[in-house]
């Protein structure tokens, strides 16, 4: 009964300004950044669907000048010059974009609602000129300055303007010096390329950036193009589902780990940005991950949110942001998944890459000590020993190795080495099915006589004792296969063995390093042709062969054991608990040297077990001083 009787002797008071103007003072100092005052007068542009604005930095009857020109239609077309004019100056605080829903402000990427964009030349100049022209009428301008509550609105009386039947052209004079830093024409691109991504990929819209003040050589035309994101692109994240309202459009990218600048995911709302950083969405819970990894790049565009006013910074907490951020929680944890699957790879490539820099650092062991037999080493095709290398002994092993597939190249191209996991011999094969399978195409015409030889390969590169079929072709003028009866002679020059059969020849390597040539002459009729078949035997390749047996490295964790690797079960393991591994681990150039040594010790423990101490400290001396590290 109380409270009722309180309340009808209540009085109530309409809320008013002691100033209006005072109000407006506020509103046009809560923007302070001047990249973003000339962004907003930007999006005006977009708003009025313009589809070529052009910005120009110029100097003016001695001061500093911005003009902002566009094709849109212009502002209320709808209206009088006057009157349109008028009503901007007059509805500080309302908009006519606020009317519309989130899908029908999305679909015109229109995001003010307030109206007060245009103070934002407070932080920019000192006076700001809006001139407007619709369906080739008048020109008329509205003159507003800093700080100042009376606006004109005039005749344009300028000598030059624009020809265009409609236009709006904002000009902005008496620049200040600390805006002039911020919005110079480079600085300015980068901006809008980043805060107007969305709009610029969605609108069929131009915008250039015009620098009369440069001069000499400097770059005097910018265009404003969508920022390029860092990163792998992430297809199965296009769509976050917000129950009860509309869907969040997504664009993300996983940023490589070892890139110097780290990813960040920007947050906008209708193709604007409204946070650089989604890991500061939520102030109470702190940066939020994987937001803040690094690791991710790119946008999230929620239509929904209910901006903050002026500086477009930020968003009020309604009922579809809460949405949006419950919804944002499921994502993030699928999200967290990606990276640490990423991650898992990651680490695997390593592994692979840091084996391959072990087999590099023993190439020269595997030449200059060919008496160590490296572990890991067996034949192609061979059945691996106990321990996952030839069995240890007279070198066997090696020979019978080098016998069957020393490493060749053709062109200068590595063919079939055992770290592609293909042998030569299988690759071979393939290349000779694929030529026995290949259909020549129908010809208009039949092929004309012998012309030339085609060897492929047409160069050799092989270790010692290795062996290379080669194939010939006979063909026309024309690179057509010839007709008819073609005879083959093959003739060795150098070292080595040669075994031919027609048009196929096989050509084993000697014991040592050596050069040759081998000759082929075709003969089809009364026409002769041939081709040379350069050959190099490299002992270097023999050693580059031997070493890239040698296994991946294993981690395995023995926490508390003092062994620090072991050859078991054809595979070489490294303990990852041991202190001393620990020490190395996070620096990449002295872990590899770590692991090195040890498979140095385990090179040498294979071949010299039984001897002595001395002697074994000995050999690991002599394959330390022999590795290409």
């Amino acid at each position: 009964m109380a409270a009722q009787r309180s309340a009808r002797n209540a009085q109530k008071v309409k809320l008013k300004p002691a100033n209006p103007f005072d109000l407006i003072r506020l509103l046009a100092r809560s923007q302070n950044d001047p990249r973003k005052a000339v962004c907003e007068l930007v999006q005006n542009s977009l708003d009025a669907q313009a589809r070529r604005i052009e910005l120009s930095w110029a100097n003016e009857s001695q001061t500093r000048v911005l003009r902002i020109l566009d094709d849109g239609v212009g502002v209320f077309p709808q209206l009088e010059r006057r009157e349109a004019l008028q009503r901007i100056a007059q509805t500080i605080g309302h908009s006519h974009k606020r009317s519309l829903t989130p899908t029908e402000r999305q679909q015109l990427m229109a995001l003010g609602k307030y109206g007060i964009g245009l103070l934002g030349f407070w932080s920019v100049g000192r006076w700001m000129d809006i001139r407007s022209r619709v369906d080739g009428g008048e020109i008329v301008v509205l003159r507003l300055e800093r700080d100042r509550e009376e606006a004109s609105i005039e005749l344009s009386r300028a000598r030059r303007t624009h020809e265009g039947p409609t236009f709006t052209e904002i000009v902005i004079r008496g620049v200040d010096e600390g805006a002039a830093r911020q919005i110079r024409p480079g600085r300015l691109q980068a901006y809008l390329s980043s805060e107007l991504r969305g709009q610029l990929l969605q609108r069929d819209v131009e915008v250039h950036i015009h620098d009369r003040i440069a001069r000499g050589l400097a770059h005097k035309h910018f265009v404003v193009k969508p920022q390029r994101f860092l990163g792998r692109a992430l297809p199965q994240f296009t769509a976050l589902a917000v129950p009860g309202h509309e869907d969040a459009r997504l664009e993300l990218y996983l940023v490589g780990a070892d890139v110097e600048r780290k990813g960040r995911v920007q947050l906008a709302c209708g193709g604007t940005t409204v946070l650089d950083d989604l890991a500061a969405c939520d102030d109470e819970r702190g940066p939020r991950a994987p937001w803040d990894s690094g690791r991710l790049e790119g946008v999230i565009d929620y239509p929904e949110l209910e901006v903050a006013p002026s500086t477009r910074r930020g968003f009020l907490p309604t009922d579809s942001a809460v949405a949006f951020l419950d919804a944002l929680a499921r994502l993030e944890f699928e999200l967290m998944a990606v990276l640490r699957e990423d991650e898992a790879a990651r680490e695997q490539e390593q592994e692979q890459g840091l084996a391959r820099k072990i087999r590099a650092a023993f190439r020269r062991v595997a030449t200059s000590l060919p008496e160590y037999e490296l572990p890991g080493v067996r034949a192609r095709g061979a059945a691996s020993s106990g321990d996952g290398g030839a069995a240890p002994g007279d070198g066997a092993g090696r020979a019978a190795q080098g016998a069957t597939s020393g490493p060749a190249l053709s062109d200068g191209a590595a063919l079939g080495t055992p770290e592609s996991g293909v042998s030569e011999a299988s690759a071979e094969q393939a290349r000779d099915e694929r030529d026995d399978d290949e259909l020549e195409e129908p010809q208009l015409f039949p092929p004309g006589p012998l012309a030339r030889v085609r060897v492929e390969p047409g160069r050799l590169r092989l270790a010692p004792a290795a062996q290379r079929s080669l194939r010939a072709k006979a063909l026309d003028a024309d690179g057509r296969r010839v007709s008819g009866v073609v005879t083959w002679t093959w003739t060795l020059e150098g070292a080595g063995v040669l075994s031919a059969d027609a048009d196929v020849a096989r050509y084993a390597a000697p014991e040592e390093a050596a050069q040759a040539t081998l000759v082929v002459q075709a003969t089809a009729g009364e026409a002769r042709a041939s081709a040379r078949v350069a050959i190099d035997v490299l002992t270097e390749l023999a050693g580059q062969e031997r070493a890239s047996g040698i296994p991946e490295p294993v981690a395995v964790q023995a926490r508390g054991e003092r062994w620090r690797s072991r050859l078991r079960e054809g595979r070489w393991e490294f303990n990852a608990a041991h202190k001393d591994y620990e020490s190395v681990a996070d620096v990449p150039a002295k872990r590899l040297r770590y692991l090195v040594t040890l498979f140095a010790k385990e090179t040498v423990l294979r071949n010299f077990a039984g001897a002595g101490d001395a002697e074994v400290l000995e050999r690991l001396v002599e394959v330390l001083t022999h590795l290409d590290t």
